[in-house]
């Protein structure tokens, strides 16, 4: 990637891109990556093309893994930060879930006054936050660094106020700020980023916060009229029909893929077709799902399901440990148990199966489920 580095570790790099042309001086956006399964720290940083293209100045800090920025050199790089911003007299932070997480949390560190955060955590740390069950068996190799919150002067929060645990992250960030702008989307789920960039709403959101003339109400109205041009906003619905109406999530899920055949999308699609027992028709969404994104590890999971399923056994199983090497956390686990279950079917353990599945639908909202997931993810390799 190019840009000026300001930083390297094993686990980070600091990067500053220049924006193009000098459209918008005297400003300066720090960002923060998210969640990844791309261990890989050339990658381009979050939001890089559009800041770049808006002429903003940028320093994108990337990370190698999921550790939600709880890293010992991370004061090392919040220096080189601090010292590249010294002269910047203004400073925005920007970043999604977990980058959303330390937008908010760094901002103070390097004189952000403004942070910008998508569907951001307040903590990962079950002792703050014992609502949150997400992420489980990659906060298992964890070890918190987190002081207490000390919001930046202020913090605009884009976020589903449909989606609880959402919401309860948010209300703890509004209950320690200082000045807290709170943009709801209802129904784009987690994050709400995909369905604010395909309606334009996020670039023109960042457009008018630089400028000065940021209101929620227009972002909202502007989801409001532009979803149904939005693959994220059917792929959304087709999330809230799983489980209770398969057809309709299908159909559903067609509509998204018509707007924008994009891997995760093609990738569910063929799932719930297996489900359906549509298995001539998956096969060849599993396959373009993969081919439009190869490191979509989700993808050939669903792919190795799909040929076990069709009695290509063997051959799914090797997908299985090839999607699986190298990963860790909750996509290990996901991995995991999927083999587990690939294997009690080739016992003919169908019944055995099925009541594991039952069991984990009933206890996945019980205060011990987040205990077990994160013993779990201490010993999955």
């Amino acid at each position: 990637m190019q840009g000026e580095e300001l930083f390297r570790s094993d686990n980070l790099v600091v990067r500053r891109v220049r924006g193009t042309g000098a459209r918008v001086p005297a400003t300066c956006f720090v960002t923060f990556g998210s969640y990844t399964v791309e261990y890989d720290l050339e990658r381009q940083g979050f939001g890089e093309d559009f800041l770049r293209d808006e002429g903003i100045d940028t320093i994108h800090v990337l990370n190698r893994d999921n550790q939600w920025y709880q890293y010992p050199e991370m004061p090392e790089a919040l220096a080189a930060i601090a010292a590249a911003t010294a002269k910047v007299p203004r400073v925005f932070t920007y970043g999604s879930s977990m980058g959303g997480y330390a937008a908010l949390r760094f901002a103070r560190a390097f004189g952000a006054r403004t942070a910008i955060a998508i569907s951001p955590q307040y903590s990962l740390d079950p002792r703050v936050v014992p609502f949150e069950t997400r992420w489980q068996a990659d906060l298992a190799r964890i070890t918190f660094r987190e002081g207490d919150y000390e919001a930046p002067a202020r913090q605009i929060l884009f976020y589903d106020p449909r989606l609880r645990v959402d919401a309860q992250h948010v209300r703890l960030f509004e209950a320690g700020g200082q000045e807290t702008v709170m943009v709801g989307v209802p129904h784009a789920g987690h994050p709400v980023g995909p369905l604010l960039v395909e309606t334009g709403a996020l670039q023109e959101a960042i457009r008018a916060i630089v400028t000065g003339s940021f209101t929620p109400s227009v972002v909202q109205r502007a989801v409001r009229e532009r979803r149904a041009r939005s693959q994220h906003h059917f792929f959304m619905l087709s999330r809230r029909a799983a489980g209770r109406r398969p057809d309709l999530r299908i159909g559903l899920l067609r509509r998204a893929a018509e707007i924008e055949p994009e891997s995760h999308i093609l990738s569910e699609l063929a799932q719930a077709l297996d489900q359906k027992g549509a298995h001539d028709e998956a096969g060849p969404l599993h396959e373009e799902a993969i081919r439009k994104v190869p490191g979509n590890v989700r993808a050939r999971i669903f792919h190795a399901a799909h040929l076990e399923a069709v009695g290509r056994r063997s051959e799914g199983a090797a997908v299985l440990r090839a999607a699986l090497s190298g990963q860790s956390g909750s996509v290990m686990l996901m991995g995991r148990v999927l083999q587990m279950r690939m294997a009690l079917r080739r016992w003919h353990l169908g019944a055995v199966d099925a009541a594991f599945e039952r069991m984990v639908e009933r206890t996945r909202h019980h205060p011990g489920y987040g205990r077990v997931t994160r013993w779990l993810g201490r010993r999955v390799t």
